[in-house]
């Protein structure tokens, strides 16, 4: 296989500062909401970070060709970065808490991965059967996975976008997640591409098709 120079690895540097809040201590639990692309931005975020990662896709945005994208974005080999990403899909509420609470914490006691991307935590929660006290019981318990996580020094990003008329009786869920992380960023579109805001800092994002 053809060597990697490790000039390529290095992330851009728009992503720099981002990127080092996921290697700094203490951990912190984040929440990246706002655009659209915040989907994206979420596994660039993750990937720049240059370490594993483990990603739980409950909205089924993750696939090869937009990890493919992410990678060239960063100038990372894609096969690299395919390499040391570790995905986990759910479908169904009850699969998304059973892949953050059971298989998320025995994939980490396993293996050296001390950044976790979730894409899309509340997508399967706003589905009809599952009723608005079930919700809020079953995310209680992840949130405390989570934070559980965090005490070990690993890092969650929770990448999401709030719904615009959510179900009846689900219309504080996602207000519940902004409450309950350490650290809120709003990814916002602007005409050279995108900017992350937070209560203290802007980071700038170039555009990139999502």
């Amino acid at each position: 296989m053809q060597s990697t120079n490790i000039a390529e690895l290095q992330p851009r540097a728009e992503f720099g500062i981002v990127a080092r809040r996921f290697q700094e201590q203490p951990a912190r639990l984040h929440l990246l909401h706002g655009h659209s692309g915040v989907f994206t931005a979420g596994l660039i975020i993750g990937s720049a970070a240059q370490q594993s990662i483990a990603v739980i896709d409950a909205a089924t945005r993750f696939n090869s060709y937009t990890l493919a994208k992410v990678a060239a974005y960063l100038g990372i080999p894609a096969k690299i970065l395919l390499r040391r990403t570790y995905v986990t899909r759910s479908f169904t509420a009850f699969q998304t808490e059973a892949a953050i609470t059971t298989k998320l914490p025995r994939f980490l006691a396993a293996n050296p991965c001390r950044v976790v991307v979730i894409l899309g935590l509340l997508d399967t929660y706003y589905d009809e059967q599952v009723k608005p006290h079930e919700c809020r019981q079953s995310l209680q318990r992840i949130l405390h996975t989570l934070k559980d996580m965090v005490k070990k020094n690993i890092h969650v990003l929770i990448a999401d976008v709030e719904v615009a008329e959510p179900p009846k009786g689900k219309e504080n869920l996602f207000q519940f997640i902004k409450n309950s992380v350490d650290v809120a960023t709003i990814l916002e579109s602007c005409e050279n591409g995108f900017h992350f805001i937070n209560c203290s800092n802007h980071y700038s994002m170039k555009k990139l098709n999502t």
